[in-house]
Parts: structure tokens; sequence; C-alpha cells
């Protein structure tokens, strides 16, 4: 087995799920009017009145995706890290610490727009000699993310998009629906680390931003 090279690097992918027009936490008002107290010989009515607020919130079941501490082996140019449940690392060292990418469900009582955006570039990132750095949108549960006329948004999901600080890199949901039935998906993600790649600690954020409908 070929030794290794280049110093440790530990790769990170954390979350910031930042939520827009996050609504009060679902406060039920309950009121009674119109009530007498004293005793006479006419009928009065009583009133109940009920207000339901919209909450629009999502979480991160999985928030963190981390590689540890690893290297490229010695006879790699490169290293190839995946989030996907089989060979996820190719080329190097690394240890995936939990498979099956980032999770994120909606748990909140109304249908909201959702739109996931990276900090970083692959070249700040990971740095060196032809780095790679994609993502990719998929189901967890079917129906999860469709587009305005209620649709399967095919054309954002289950393909391998540059992830990129521009907004042109972004993934999104123009709706991702409450029911518990079709509210969650999952975000997987491709690196590639060169030889020459930067070392120490590398991470990057993804933020989610949810505005309701």
């Amino acid at each position: 087995m070929g030794s290794e090279k280049i110093s440790p690097v530990l790769i990170l992918v954390a979350v910031v799920a930042v939520v827009v027009s996050l609504f009060s936490l679902g406060l039920i008002y309950l009121s009674a009017s119109t009530l007498f107290s004293q005793i006479s010989g006419r009928v009065t009515n009583g009133e109940t009145n009920l207000t339901v607020n919209t909450q629009a919130e999502i979480n991160f079941t999985t928030r963190a995706i981390s590689w540890g501490n690893g290297r490229v082996s010695q006879d790699a140019n490169s290293a190839s890290l995946t989030t996907l449940a089989l060979n996820n690392v190719t080329g190097g060292n690394w240890t995936l610490t939990t498979a099956g990418g980032m999770r994120i469900e909606n748990i909140g009582n109304v249908n909201v727009t959702l739109n996931l955006s990276v900090a970083k570039t692959a070249a700040q990132f990971i740095g060196g000699t032809s780095p790679v750095y994609q993502w990719n949108l998929t189901n967890v549960d079917a129906g999860s993310c469709l587009n305005s006329s209620q649709q399967n948004m095919s054309d954002r999901m289950n393909i391998w998009f540059t992830a990129t600080s521009a907004t042109s890199g972004n993934l999104w949901c123009d709706v991702f629906p409450f029911n518990s039935a079709k509210d969650s998906v999952r975000v997987d993600f491709n690196l590639t680390v060169p030889e020459n790649s930067l070392t120490g600690a590398l991470g990057d954020i993804v933020t989610a931003t949810v505005t309701a409908l």
C-alpha cells in the first residue's frame, strides 16, 4: 500500500439555516366574548374564536458533512469524496462520518419556497489544480420539491451542479410542501481534492432560505 503525501486536510461542509419570513411560533389564541354574568330571563349568546397562525420553518435533520482528516494517496493526482452511501472516498484516506448527504425537512404548516446557496467556489474551498465542488438535490419523500405548477422540479433535481457563491449555482424548489408525506429533500456533495490543494481545516457554509407561499 502506497504512502500518503501532503499535509492532512480536514474537510467539512456545515450549515447555517437562515429562514426568511419566519412567522410566529404557531401561537393559538382562544377567546370568548359577549358573555353575561348577570342572571336574567333573556337568552344570551357566546362566541368562541380560534386563530391559527401560519408557520414557515425548516429543519436540517442532518446538519453537517465531514470527511475528517486525510490525504491524497501517493500514487494518485487527486482524491474523490462524495456523500453517497458506497465508495464515497477514492484516491485518499479520508473517512466520511455520515453518509446520505444533508437532509432538510419542512416542519412548518405552510408550503414554502426553498433556495440553497454556498459561500465559496471550488478554488476558495479546496484550491489546487482543477478542484471540483458539486452538489445534487434529490427527494427523500417523492414530490417534496415541486415547480410553480406543482410538478416535480426536473430541471434542478438529480443533476450534479457546480456549487459556487454565484446564484447560478444555487439549488431550489419553487414549492417545498409541508405535507408530512412529501416534506423532505436531500443534498449530496461531490468533491475532487487535487494533490496540491489547500491544507488545514477546509470548510464551507450552506445557507437555506425559505419564503412562505
